[in-house]
């Protein structure tokens, strides 16, 4: 048998074993609830991976039908790297992808990562095509791409904008544009949802993710995390081998601006806060064609490569084995999401009986007790936590006046200093009677503007679900108070109330006055809209974060 096709199926089948044995990751069972929710776009991500989910799990479901196309992807993206290299040293090539770890383990996770890959490396497989013959057919397969790519996470985008730069000749070629054209065509229906919705993840991902105030240590986690990211043992040299390679091509020069600008780009953002090692995943790609070429020429320098892959094959090893349902968890990992997954979401059934389940600030544990358990579960999202998809998923309509079943956080000191001044008590898990919160309500464009010494007047239009106004206008809920939640350094300082109530909420627009209370100090905030709940203390986000002044 052929070592190529050897290589594949190994890589293919280990890939199945590990996703058979191993219990969701957090987002993964996320995802799987957006799948249960088609639509063009979501609060965090493009829909590409719903899609696939829904189809696998259409397949088989279960762990395995979450992550079947994921793991087909990620192979098929291993084989058009391979293709982008100079094949007369497979076994290099071999090497380095399997000192990737992520490339091996995190593969099998159905999350957006491993569908941008594919269209990354499709991508520079095409723009190959498109140099050597420009073409309406190659402009076509480019524009479809280059949409995939956008559809499977916003990231694509970075990819496509400094392949450009890369070649400037680019512009003038009508065929580029046609392929932008394609590329924006197909993607519209997204930006019409994005539209549709007042931008939700343009809000989310580009302003309320910014830390307060910058530290040092969120630029040197990201570059340790890079490092280790491109390989836990040897992608410091991998790293060092493919920002020494010249490029000798157009498509090697798109590579290698790709390479530079993406770890650049989230270099920079470090400054606005804490980077995420996987978010320049996509430079993936040209670290592994770039650092092979370089390796190649450099014949002396792959012996650090072989002689460490035993070390990095072992580590990987044991992680694979770790995340497997049936390996006994390490106490020292505090946060373990791929263990007793069925047997917590099972206690929470019983106690639940057959009322539905609200978990409040975890749109983790929501997810995951619909996917383990097979019924719907609601995250209500407070004022202490983020805006998500299940502000915007008719969940909630369904539970308004039921009894449920809550699961709430931890009682703690930080939740007794907030909600002592108000005289509010700690909830506690159990029985809800006549559950209520309107998290799909939301608040945008807000315009404050200060009246007198602590007096706000806050403008702001208004989106409400059209069966939520008469809602407003029962005796039950018409009661139920706006709340305007203060922020410093990203925790809540303080809650007050507005003095208005939803009954009010009739219009596409709506303004409030605020009385700032006289203990709040005189200062530049970060300020949310929220609407109370059920549960007092716990009011749901309705509005992006805006900032407000308290004079």
């Amino acid at each position: 048998m052929d070592h190529r096709l050897l290589f594949y199926i190994g890589w293919f089948i280990i890939s199945i074993v590990q996703a058979v044995n191993t219990e969701l990751f957090d987002d993964e069972a996320y995802y799987w609830v957006y799948s249960r929710f088609l639509d063009w776009g979501y609060f965090d991500h493009p829909p590409m991976i719903a899609a696939l989910v829904k189809a696998g799990y259409a397949i088989f479901p279960n762990e395995l039908g979450v992550r079947i196309f994921i793991i087909l992807l990620n192979t098929a993206t291993i084989f058009f790297v391979q293709q982008l290299t100079y094949k007369k040293d497979d076994r290099l090539f071999y090497a380095i992808a399997l000192s990737i770890a992520a490339a091996q383990i995190g593969g099998m996770l159905a999350v957006p990562d491993t569908p941008l890959l594919f269209f990354v490396v499709l991508f520079f497989w095409l723009y190959q095509q498109f140099l050597q013959k420009t073409n309406l057919a190659n402009a076509l397969l480019l524009g479809f791409c280059m949409a995939c790519m956008l559809y499977s996470k916003y990231h694509g985008v970075l990819v496509i904008a400094l392949v450009l730069l890369s070649n400037l000749k680019l512009f003038a070629n009508k065929y580029t544009w046609l392929a932008g054209a394609i590329s924006l065509l197909l993607f519209a229906p997204h930006l019409y949802w994005q539209y549709q919705h007042d931008f939700p993840s343009v809000q989310y991902h580009l302003f309320e993710r910014n830390a307060s105030s910058y530290r040092f240590a969120f630029t040197t986690e990201y570059i340790v995390a890079q490092i280790a990211f491109a390989g836990p043992v040897i992608g410091w040299f991998l790293l060092w081998a493919a920002f020494r390679y010249r490029p000798l091509t157009y498509l090697e020069k798109a590579m290698q601006y790709s390479l530079i600008g993406i770890y650049i780009i989230f270099l920079i953002s470090t400054y606005k806060g804490r980077v995420e090692a996987n978010w320049t995943v996509a430079a993936f790609i040209p670290l592994m064609v770039l650092s092979h070429r370089y390796l190649v020429q450099h014949y002396q320098w792959q012996k650090w490569l072989y002689r460490s892959l035993p070390i990095t094959l072992l580590l990987v090893l044991f992680i694979r084995l770790y995340l497997m349902w049936w390996f006994p968890p390490v106490s020292w990992i505090k946060r373990n999401e791929f263990h007793g997954n069925r047997t917590w979401t099972n206690e929470i059934r019983q106690q639940a009986g057959s009322l539905p389940v609200v978990f409040i600030d975890t749109y983790q544990r929501a997810s995951k007790y619909w996917f383990y358990t097979g019924l719907p579960a609601f995250s209500l999202n407070s004022a202490y936590y983020r805006r998500n998809n299940f502000n915007m998923w008719a969940v909630e309509d369904s539970l308004i006046g039921r009894e449920v079943y809550m699961d709430v956080p931890d009682d703690n000191d930080y939740f007794r200093r907030l909600f002592k001044p108000h005289g509010w008590p700690f909830p506690k898990d159990g029985v809800q009677t006549h559950f209520y919160s309107f998290s799909r309500v939301l608040f945008t464009d807000m315009k404050c503007t200060n009246l007198e010494k602590r007096l706000i007047e806050i403008s702001t239009k208004l989106s409400v679900p059209e069966h939520y106004k008469a809602y407003f206008q029962q005796a039950a809920y018409c009661e139920t108070p706006i709340w305007l939640v203060l922020y410093e350094n990203g925790d809540v300082k303080t809650i007050i109330n507005t003095g208005t109530t939803v009954k009010n909420l009739q219009s596409s627009a709506h303004t409030l006055q605020v009385k700032v209370p006289s203990d709040i100090g005189n200062a530049e905030y970060t300020a949310r809209l929220c609407i109370g709940s059920v549960l007092p203390g716990f009011p749901t986000i309705n509005s992006t974060e805006f900032e407000l002044c308290v004079l």
